[in-house]
């Protein structure tokens, strides 16, 4: 996998299939308990796009003030991306796509 903290504005990266973090798969610097919620992330954003009709969705944005996480959705692998409160989370999404 390429390293996606090459990506101006992902801090970042890991990837995790079956509700767990793939060995060696994570670099840089990743918020606290990021591996402690992954498994309910692609849960809770499922039964979201479900409630608002969304089909199936590829791409979320979570932020707050301080903090962007961006997780990308694949049928057999999610890549949650730690990133710059201030990046423009659409244009990150499609240029991490384009690196996988």
């Amino acid at each position: 996998m390429n390293d996606l903290t090459a990506v101006r504005g992902v801090q970042g990266f890991a990837v995790f299939a079956n509700d767990a973090m793939v060995d060696g798969s994570n670099k840089g610097a990743l918020g606290d308990k990021i591996g402690e919620i992954e498994q309910f992330w692609v849960n809770a954003a499922s039964v979201i796009a479900n409630n608002f009709k969304l089909g199936q969705i590829r791409d979320v944005a979570v932020a707050g003030p301080d903090r962007l996480v961006v997780m990308l959705m694949a049928s057999d692998k999610t890549v949650v991306c730690e990133c710059d409160s201030k990046a423009n989370w659409k244009d990150l999404a499609a240029e991490i796509r384009r690196r996988l």
